[in-house]
């Protein structure tokens, strides 16, 4: 017996169709993602319940108006190449893009766009799926932060490695030299043979020797008590005018040595200010042997003291090397040095400025630097406050 294939009742199958429909918008209703359809001229044809709580727009206050309604106006050419794509049939996945709300806020959001055809398989419109990503977009902004931070502080650290490495090098070479001057000049005071001229040579050569080395290791026994937090202060009221006078008479032979003029400006009245007087002496002593030591010779200096509002300012400025723009953030850096080569044209363990800031901190004050570049000169500035009035009345 041949069977016969029975015909879908009409009725029938607009019930399954009315089904299916039905189904398909309980769907759209509840989804937690914004889905919404608009027509080929961007007018919006539907509108879920996820649309109405991301946007703030009802369906019905958004249905039948343009879908611009969402875009911000700097977004507008995006909605012009979606639409041309979609007309070519093709689907928009996973765009990242920004869309307004009713109250004016931008929202991150992703969107998929895909073609709606009718039963003739024209389109004839999209629908739109769009989720919120602005809590991935935060989560990969702090992502993308921490590693750089990390990568930062992985840089530092390698940079701090590598300037106590090169410190390392310097400091046993700045005390070798001095000590190898020394133990060959006190080998040959043990011999009987030496003139009375020879003899006065290697003792001076001795003592200088000596004296750097005590010069290095104080240097380095200050910068550890500052370190550590274990470096009291004798502080006395005292008039800065005479710390910078002894500073600059202690270091004058070294600058008509190399033939530097070093002019001084002062202020006509007192400066008092309350802080250890040899450690300050120290701070003006170590930039003025720095401007000694980086002008050339027959250069020049101007060192100035004078007041600005509450404050003491001690500026020195040279007409020496200068500072390339790349060191001058670090200048004041232990363990940093322009040139830290064995082969570099100054001695020195480069503690001095650091030494200065240090000092100069611990007296409330703050130094700075400054330099056009190289072979241009350099200006160091150091501010400390004055001390309020005494009782007696010392200004």
């Amino acid at each position: 017996m041949s069977r016969r294939r029975r015909k879908a009742s009409p009725v029938a199958t607009a019930a399954d169709a009315e089904i299916a429909a039905a189904r398909l918008a309980a769907i759209v209703e509840s989804s937690d993602d914004v889905i919404v359809s608009k027509s080929l001229d961007g007018i919006i044809t539907s509108w879920n319940a996820a649309a109405e709580r991301m946007f703030g727009w009802t369906a019905a206050e958004a249905v039948g108006r343009h879908i611009t309604l969402i875009i911000p106006e700097d977004r507008l050419a995006e909605e012009d190449e979606v639409i041309a794509r979609i007309r070519r049939g093709q689907r928009v996945e996973h765009f990242d893009t920004v869309r307004r709300t009713k109250d004016r806020r931008l929202v991150d959001v992703s969107i998929t766009v895909s073609p709606v055809k009718d039963s003739r398989g024209r389109i004839v419109g999209a629908s739109k799926i769009a989720r919120d990503i602005t809590e991935r977009r935060r989560l990969d902004e702090e992502r993308q932060q921490l590693l750089a931070r990390e990568r930062t502080a992985r840089a530092t650290a390698e940079a701090a490695n590598r300037a106590k490495d090169e410190f390392l090098a310097v400091l046993s070479h700045e005390l070798r030299t001095p000590l190898n001057a020394v133990f060959g000049w006190a080998r040959m005071l043990q011999s009987a043979d030496m003139s009375d001229a020879v003899r006065e040579r290697a003792v001076a050569a001795i003592v200088r020797g000596a004296s750097a080395q005590v010069r290095l290791i104080e240097d380095l026994l200050d910068v550890s008590r500052i370190v550590a937090g274990n470096f009291p202060l004798d502080v006395q009221r005292f008039d800065l005018r005479d710390v910078v006078t002894a500073a600059l008479d202690t270091v004058r032979p070294a600058a008509e040595a190399k033939g530097i003029a070093i002019e001084m400006q002062t202020a006509p009245g007192p400066l008092i200010v309350l802080g250890a007087e040899d450690r300050l002496q120290q701070v003006v002593w170590n930039l003025l042997m720095n401007a000694v030591k980086f002008t050339p010779r027959h250069g020049h200096a101007l060192l100035r003291l004078q007041q600005c509002d509450r404050a003491a300012e001690i500026t020195l400025s040279d007409s020496g090397e200068g500072i390339a723009t790349e060191v001058l953030p670090y200048v004041f850096e232990r363990f940093r040095q322009e040139d830290s080569s064995s082969t570099r044209a100054h001695a020195g363990l480069g503690l001095g400025l650091a030494l200065v800031r240090h000092l100069v901190e611990l007296h409330g004050g703050s130094v700075t630097a400054e330099s056009p570049g190289k072979g241009q000169g350099a200006t160091f500035r150091v501010r400390l406050p004055l001390a309020p009035p005494a009782p007696g009345g010392d200004g």
